[in-house]
């Protein structure tokens, strides 16, 4: 849980770059980060980001890995609370 949503989303952010990096470095798989749609991203979620990698054999993508900004909601809803700083 975050204090801000702004802490929330810098850590969307650094574990999608980890993923990308994992694929791209590790695996010598390329991947396209991206968003999902508000039909595909995780319920309660305010929105999800997502690394695909390409299949060139059917021209389709799949899904690599997902990294979800959950803001505030979780927090509100399990009752954690912050003390002040």
């Amino acid at each position: 849980a975050y204090a801000t949503r702004h802490g929330a989303e810098e850590e969307v952010l650094t574990i999608l770059q980890l993923y990308k990096s994992v694929y791209e470095d590790l695996l010598a798989v390329p991947v396209i980060k991206g968003k999902k749609t508000e039909k595909e991203k995780f319920a309660g979620g305010l929105y999800t980001t997502t690394v695909e990698a390409f299949i060139p054999t059917s021209g389709r993508a799949i899904q690599g890995a997902t990294s979800h900004c959950l803001g505030q909601n979780f927090a509100k809803m399990f009752g954690i609370e912050y003390e002040a700083r």
